[in-house]
C-alpha cells in the first residue's frame, strides 16, 4: 500500500524554518513536531498532569506562521497585562492600549520572523 503524502517537500522545508524559529523563542507551553509526510503538529498549553490541552496540525507554511505569531504574540501582551495591571482586556484591547513605540517593536518582530522564515512575500 503507497503511503499518502499529505504535504509537499518544499512546503515541508518552509514549515521547517517557521517551527525553527518558534521554537527557539523557548515558549514551555508550545511544543511543535514534525510529523514527516503528515506534516507539523502543534501541541499547546501542557499541563500536568493532564499534558497538552490541544493540538493543532499544518500542512502550509503561512497558515503555520500565522497561527504560532497569534500565540507568540498573546504571550507578550499577557506579559504586558500582568506587569501593566491592565485587568481583563482582550488582547487586541492591549494592544491598542500600549504606546505606538511598543506597537511597533511587537509588529516589527513579525517582519524579522518572516524575513528568517524566508516568508516575506507573504
Amino acid at each position: 500500500m503507497k503511503k499518502k503524502l499529505y504535504i509537499t517537500d518544499a512546503e515541508h522545508k518552509k514549515c521547517q524554518k517557521v517551527a525553527s524559529i518558534f521554537s527557539s523563542l523557548e515558549e514551555d507551553d508550545i511544543i511543535i513536531l514534525d510529523v514527516g509526510a503528515y506534516g507539523f503538529v502543534v501541541l499547546l498549553y501542557y499541563t500536568p498532569p493532564l499534558g497538552f490541552e490541544a493540538l493543532k496540525t499544518f500542512t502550509d507554511s503561512h497558515k503555520m506562521f500565522d497561527f504560532l505569531w497569534e500565540e507568540w504574540l498573546n504571550s507578550q501582551l499577557i506579559v504586558l497585562v500582568e506587569t501593566m495591571y491592565l485587568g481583563d482586556l482582550d488582547y487586541e484591547d492591549v494592544f491598542e492600549y500600549l504606546p505606538e513605540e511598543k506597537q511597533t517593536e511587537l509588529m516589527s518582530k513579525r517582519e524579522l520572523f518572516l524575513k528568517k522564515a524566508d516568508l516575506n512575500n507573504f
